[in-house]
């Protein structure tokens, strides 16, 4: 299909993305939208039955799944059914399960490359998470991909680019914000992370930010956030220059920032120097900001 391209797709080409349709309904609606590396998929149906191996068929892509459903069951091989909750399914290593929808159920389904996520959070969850309380990011997505996919008009190379920006964004962010209860299972030092991370993707443009103002914000001793930050094999320091990097490399690769210099790209991005950029940029993407804008214009 071309790119921005919404279009209608059946059975075979549902397998492509590792969703097969194993019974149910004739009723099965499927629409599909690929803005650049994601791909955005709408389904809707009464009772089915699928089998998901999205490591083989998408093996580098996490998937965000928006599910609604009457009654939702899910099993991994020869186990025993078990009932789960309508909600949010975040699986950044993919997802391999069969799963049954009974009664009229509708997804709305976000294949997001797995290296874009890696710029939000120092380690992505192992396993699938499912989050039954909504919240209001990600309901704004589940929104944002049904309204993508109910349109029928073809998107321009300017409107595929942003929806491909906004749909990673929003993505990070939510994997952001559940972090503390995929990586910690909710303990008060993960959330301790979870919210000094939430200030540190806000601020991390601002030169002025350090792990003793991170503290602050939080209101914990730096100590102590040091401490929680050591357990996920990183720390505060580490963590807004990964940030830092990540910002950079938002502006060096849209265009419309090509007016500015890497020393601009660089202060915007909170560095204090262009070599400090050059040598965060390089540690978190093995690549220079000249070669990003270089790749994005080829």
């Amino acid at each position: 299909m071309k790119l921005g391209e919404m279009r209608p797709i059946g059975p075979r080409e549902l397998a492509e993305h590792g969703i097969h349709y194993l019974a149910g309904s004739a009723a099965l609606s499927v629409r599909e939208r690929t803005p650049g590396n994601i791909i955005l998929l709408a389904m809707r149906g009464t009772s089915t039955e699928f089998r998901i191996d999205t490591t083989t068929a998408r093996p580098d892509h996490a998937v965000f799944a928006f599910v609604e459903a009457e009654a939702l069951w899910s099993r991994n091989q020869d186990e025993p059914w078990l009932q789960i909750e309508s909600g949010l399914v975040i699986a950044a290593p993919g997802m391999v399960r069969t799963v049954r929808c009974q009664g009229s159920w509708r997804a709305a389904i976000a294949f997001v490359p797995r290296e874009a996520m890696a710029m939000f959070v120092p380690a992505l969850p192992a396993d699938a998470q499912i989050f039954p309380d909504r919240r209001l990011l990600d309901r704004a997505m589940q929104n944002f991909i049904q309204g993508l996919l109910s349109a029928d008009e073809r998107a321009t190379a300017i409107e595929r680019y942003a929806v491909e920006q906004l749909i990673v964004e929003m993505s990070g962010a939510i994997l952001l914000d559940r972090a503390g209860a995929t990586l910690g299972h909710g303990s008060p030092r993960a959330v301790l992370r979870d919210k000094a991370m939430a200030v540190i993707a806000q601020q991390c443009g601002d030169p002025s930010l350090t792990p003793n103002q991170v503290a602050r914000e939080v209101q914990s001793s730096l100590r102590q956030l040091q401490l929680v930050f050591a357990e996920a094999e990183n720390s505060v320091a580490d963590e807004i220059r990964r940030q830092r990097a990540r910002l950079a490399r938002t502006l060096l690769v849209d265009s419309r920032y090509d007016v500015l210099s890497v020393e601009q790209i660089a202060k915007r991005a909170g560095f204090r120097s262009p070599m400090s950029l050059r040598r965060a940029i390089a540690e978190a993407y093995n690549t220079t900001p000249r070669a990003l804008r270089s790749q994005r214009r080829t």
